[in-house]
């Protein structure tokens, strides 16, 4: 990863576009989608950038300390682009210049606004197209009102922190908030529903946590094999006790935060005490490996402990191959039948 992913707060701080024309406008119209004070500098403007309130026309002609105390520095003029930069950061300000990669010291994703839910696709300037695309589909997924329940949980926030203890169970919380039948509920505009779903997740929430293991068994080392349900229960998971041979790229569908605990793979190899003490402490644990153990789960049945299995998808195998007669192979044959 050469760009690292970072969202900056813009709320009235000043950023500079140089440049009055067609691409600094493109620039624009994203950045007024910010709390940003908008400074241009260009010797004549775009008619729609003339028209915006927001916009500071503060310079027609270009000199580095009109740089100064920017946020950012966007540069949309070609004759401009390299002197901009290199005024940008001397002065330590990230900069952008057009369609010049090489020179910026940010570039601008791909964007999917769900105000305040912002989606970002990157490619490191390598395959715009594939950014483009990958926005519209994520674009079409997500649903128009997605923002709306991001600013009805932020007023849920002071109750949920009083009520719901940090953890596992306000993880769960949210995560049915934002994906199951409340969320639902808001999406169809079923306010009563909406209500009614959130005071049953406190209720629900308010119970002492009851541990649970969750069996995976990986049929391949592809992360793309796993079933959606898998890729559900990592991302949920508290801890995930994992054969030492798990591919990272599989580890790296879990959170963040959740404890990786690699045992041996072999049987007693410490997998079930960790597994049982996990979950008797209500924790919610994802039990990764090639195969199910049976004595895994007996251990976690007999100690009264939920639990379930998720199979594994196998490796497809590759495709035999299927050999066709050719001409000459079939020419006696032809001439047998025709005869």
């Amino acid at each position: 990863m050469r760009y690292f992913p970072i969202f900056i707060d813009l709320q009235e701080r000043p950023v500079t576009v140089v440049g009055g024309t067609e691409e600094a406008l493109r620039k624009v119209r994203l950045l007024l989608k910010t709390g940003a004070v908008l400074n241009i500098i260009a010797p004549a403007l775009h008619e729609e950038l003339a028209a915006e309130p927001r916009v500071n026309w503060i310079a027609k002609g270009y000199h580095a300390g009109l740089l100064e105390g920017a946020a950012l520095v966007y540069s949309a003029d070609a004759d401009l682009n390299e002197r901009v930069a290199e005024d940008a950061k001397a002065l330590g300000i990230p900069v952008n210049a057009v369609d010049n990669p090489d020179i910026s010291t940010f570039i601008v994703p791909s964007i999917v606004d769900r105000d305040p839910v912002v989606v970002a696709i990157g490619t490191e300037g390598t395959a715009p197209i594939l950014g483009q695309g990958l926005r519209a589909r994520i674009d079409a997924m997500l649903p128009q009102v997605l923002g709306d329940l991001a600013q009805a949980a932020s007023g849920l926030r002071h109750r949920v922190a009083e009520s719901i203890p940090p953890g596992n169970r306000r993880r769960s919380f949210w995560y049915r908030f934002f994906f199951g039948d409340v969320r639902e509920a808001f999406v169809a505009g079923d306010t009563c529903g909406y209500l009614a779903g959130v005071e049953n997740l406190f209720v629900e929430q308010a119970q002492p946590p009851q541990g649970r293991v969750t069996f995976v068994s990986l049929g391949s080392d592809d992360p793309e094999l796993l079933t959606i349900k898998a890729q559900r229960k990592l991302q949920e998971a508290d801890v995930i006790v994992h054969d030492r041979a798990v591919p990272q790229a599989i580890l790296e569908l879990a959170r963040r935060d959740a404890v990786r605990a690699p045992v041996k793979g072999e049987l007693y190899g410490g997998a079930t005490d960790l597994l049982l003490a996990e979950a008797k402490a209500g924790k919610l644990v994802v039990r990764l490996a090639a195969e199910v153990s049976l004595e895994e789960t007996v251990s976690v049945a007999a100690e009264g402990i939920a639990f379930e299995t998720i199979p594994s998808v196998p490796q497809p195998k590759a495709a035999e191959i299927i050999e066709f007669p050719v001409r000459e192979d079939i020419r006696d044959d032809i001439l047998r039948a025709a005869s």
